[in-house]
Parts: structure tokens; C-alpha cells; sequence
């Protein structure tokens, strides 16, 4: 992408960003994002911007393979329900909105988004690249960022929705960043979430069954709970289907690749909890 078609992507979003190592304002020329201070960020040729260019990637086991296998599944429509589900909880956004997705993968949710409520302005941080980079590949529009997510590279109040989705959470930063009136939107795993993958691999995880309740008790404790959607569902899987889900999760990180070739999953349980939620 020529660095000129990323900073009008970005200029529209310019009001609600700053730096994240000093909290200034940013400028915007065809190269780089400049704030105040005198901190540049250049505008890479992959689409987004790296605002945590001091983070070291080496050896992490989100490579490009499993964000691939990710979207594949996406694109397969097993997580339609999880898309539909947290959609439903921004309908009643008839207006412009800011949305922040925080821990935006390869930007299957915000991208949703986008195309559903013509009026959202869409800002996607992940702090890994190959994912924030397959997000902007398939985007049209929206910023997208290389970011640290405990240091939100967002000015206080500027967005009216936070999407969580399977991230970790800093509520304190979420709550910093939402207007008064503003909405968190988390998606968290229920009990059986991939009951199958934790099946397969058993003896290479060291906890035991999976519970949600610390995690349910932590965001109660920042956040009240306005609605919860509940989604469950077995799907069928094809052998390549069964690939993906096994590479695309870090349930699997432990799993010597050659014995990770001999499992075949017939199929998968989606089970996770979608909550819209208000800072305390």
C-alpha cells in the first residue's frame, strides 16, 4: 500500500489518537505519524503503523501460519454466531461511533463492523505485526496499529465501544479511553470453548478442565455486566478444517508438530459468552 492511501486512512482518525510514549497529539504527513513531542512513527508499506516499534517479536509463537489458519476458519463461518452475537449488542449505534478493537487479531470483528454500521470509525491494535498487517491487507478503510495494549494509543474519552475478544484486558485503559457514556464489549471462552482441541492435547497442557469464572469475576469486579449472550454450538469439521483449529489456537503451542499431524478433530464446540458491559 503506498504510504500516501494509509494517511488518508488515517486522517479521519487523527482527533482520537496520541502517542503512546508521551500521550501527545499527533500530525500526519504522507510518511509519518509525528506527535508533538517529536516522536515519529513511520507509515509502513503493509498498511499499518507501528506504535511499539521497541517490541521484540523473536519467538513468538503467533506466527503468520496460525493467523492464516485463523481466518480461514473465519472465512468458514464458525464464529458467524460470535460475529452476529456481538454485532446485535452495536445496533442500536444509528450514528457515527468510534470503535476501538483491542487485540484485534487479524480483524475479523472490527472489519464486521465496518461493513455492517457504514457510520463506524474503526481503530485496530494488536501488538503483533503479522496479524495487524493481515488486517489491514483486507481492509478498506479503519486504522491499524501495532500496539501495546496496557499503553492505548488513544486520547482519554474518544471511544464510544471497546471490543475484548479473547484478549487481555486492562480495564483501567479501557476506561480511560471510553466516553461516558461508552460500551465495553467482551467475549470470553465458556467452559467447553474447543472442548475438542483440549481433549486432543491433554497430556501436553498443564492446567485441567478450562473455567471462566476468575475471568468473569475480574471484569465484574471493573465493569457492570448490562446483557450477556450466550453462543454454543457443534460444527462439523473436514480434514483441513481440523488443521486450522489445531493451529490456530495457543492450546496447541506445547504440542511437538509431528504429533500434532496425527490428530484429526471430526469436530468443534464454539462455546463463549458475549457481554456488554459499562466501566465502573
Amino acid at each position: 500500500m503506498k504510504p500516501a492511501i494509509l494517511a488518508g486512512r488515517l486522517s479521519p482518525l487523527l482527533h482520537a489518537l496520541q502517542c503512546p510514549r508521551c500521550g501527545g497529539a499527533f500530525a500526519l504527513t504522507e510518511q509519518s505519524l509525528i506527535c508533538e513531542n517529536g516522536h515519529c512513527y513511520d507509515l509502513s508499506r503493509r498498511g499499518y503503523v507501528n506504535l511499539a516499534p521497541d517490541h521484540r517479536q523473536s519467538g513468538d509463537k503467533y506466527d503468520e501460519t496460525l493467523f492464516e489458519s485463523r481466518s480461514r476458519v473465519f472465512a468458514g463461518g464458525f464464529y458467524a454466531p460470535v460475529r452476529d452475537a456481538l454485532c446485535a449488542m452495536l445496533a442500536d449505534r444509528s450514528g457515527p461511533f468510534m470503535l476501538l478493537d483491542a487485540g484485534c487479531g487479524e480483524g475479523y470483528y472490527a472489519r464486521t463492523v465496518q461493513a455492517r454500521f457504514p457510520g463506524a470509525q474503526v481503530i485496530g491494535l494488536d501488538l503483533n505485526r503479522e496479524a495487524v498487517a493481515l488486517a489491514a491487507r483486507s481492509a478498506e478503510r479503519g486504522g491499524w496499529f501495532v500496539a501495546d495494549l496496557k499503553r492505548l494509543p488513544v486520547k482519554n474519552g474518544a471511544a464510544d465501544a471497546v471490543l475484548s475478544v479473547f484478549s487481555p484486558a486492562d480495564y483501567a485503559e479501557f476506561r480511560r479511553v471510553l466516553a461516558p457514556d461508552g460500551e465495553l464489549i467482551k467475549v470470553v471462552p465458556g467452559p467447553d470453548y474447543l472442548r475438542e482441541v483440549r481433549e486432543a492435547v491433554a497430556e501436553h497442557l498443564r492446567g485441567g478442565a478450562y473455567d471462566n469464572a476468575s475471568v468473569l469475576a475480574h471484569l465484574r469486579a471493573h465493569a457492570q455486566v448490562l446483557s450477556e449472550t450466550p453462543v454454543r454450538f457443534v460444527a462439523p469439521l473436514t480434514p483441513a478444517d481440523s488443521r486450522d483449529f489445531l493451529r490456530m489456537t495457543p492450546l496447541t503451542f506445547s504440542v511437538p508438530p509431528e504429533a500434532l499431524e496425527r490428530i484429526a478433530l471430526a469436530q468443534i464446540t464454539i462455546d463463549v459468552r458475549v457481554l456488554r458491559c459499562r466501566m465502573r
